[in-house]
């Protein structure tokens, strides 16, 4: 019997204003699984990914993220779906003189946590799910890269979203530390069932952890 599927579009045609930018994409991402996306700049990578989470709307085809139906995504939606998301971006977008804690307590806020010590609480559980135990009194322009993508990582799983969608995370980071990160990716992955989108350049990553790929060319989504 197959999987219930997190993410699945059929036939989807994704456009960017009046221009078709992929057209008839089939996607399935089951629970707990990672997949790759990959292609050359200005291939669809990240119009497919904004349709994924409502920043492009799906015109045509069949589109189910997290149980909302792309198709018939009200804006008002929007901030609902992507609730259910964790982003993480190549560049971090933190507060560089906030602390780490600070910068994550401000997510829960604009997210309608009110309880702080639930916050204070929820806060330090992330920090150690990324291996960053004790660091929430540090400001974040005292980190390195590595560490500062971690915090990125803590702040996508705040809301403990069954979906994370990584743009590029590695791209601003060194081998070493790129491998740091997809480990994490991964043990995130095995042991809490998150889905995760991995968008990347990096082919050494995807030789290093293994996955299914998909391919943006050619106005196509192509499984590899």
């Amino acid at each position: 019997m197959e999987k219930p599927s997190v993410i699945s579009l059929d036939d989807a045609d994704i456009w960017q204003e009046d221009k078709l930018i992929l057209a008839k994409v089939d996607f399935r991402l089951a629970p707990g699984e990672t997949c790759y996306l990959i292609g050359k700049s200005g291939s669809g990578k990240t119009s497919f990914l904004k349709t994924i989470y409502g920043s492009l709307p799906l015109r045509a085809g069949k589109g189910q993220v997290a149980g909302y139906d792309l198709l018939s995504l009200k804006d008002k939606d929007v901030p609902f779906l992507r609730r259910k998301l964790g982003m993480v971006f190549q560049d971090f977008i933190l507060f560089d003189d906030w602390t780490v804690g600070r910068n994550l307590l401000y997510i829960l806020e604009a997210t309608g946590w009110k309880d702080r010590a639930q916050m204070t609480a929820r806060v330090l559980q992330v920090l150690e799910m990324v291996g960053l135990n004790g660091a929430e009194k540090k400001p974040i322009s005292s980190l390195s890269g590595g560490e500062q993508q971690r915090v990125v990582i803590a702040r996508a799983l705040l809301n403990n979203p069954p979906i994370i969608i990584a743009d590029e995370p590695t791209g601003n980071l060194d081998p070493d530390t790129s491998d740091e990160i997809l480990y994490l990716l991964n043990r995130l992955a095995k042991e809490f069932g998150t889905s995760i989108i991995i968008a990347t350049h990096d082919y050494r990553l995807i030789q290093k952890f293994p996955a299914r790929v998909f391919k943006c060319i050619a106005g196509k989504v192509q499984e590899v």
